[in-house]
């Protein structure tokens, strides 16, 4: 699992579709409350948050 508040550019590159592209906006709009923001804030489609979404988690700050 990859938390999307502190995972690091590289770490998020190696999720399935993830590039360098998603990786910078993943970062450039932290924080996220729930994981589901990725598709609310548009930061990646709802195809990309779909193959990902069981890798990846938030913690609570």
């Amino acid at each position: 699992m990859i938390d999307i508040n502190s995972g690091t550019f590289d770490q998020l590159k190696t999720l399935a579709g993830i590039g360098e592209t998603y990786a910078k906006r993943i970062v450039d709009k932290r924080p996220y409350q729930c994981a589901d923001e990725l598709v609310m804030k548009h930061v990646i489609p709802q195809r990309s948050y779909d193959r990902i979404k069981k890798h990846i988690m938030t913690s609570p700050k």
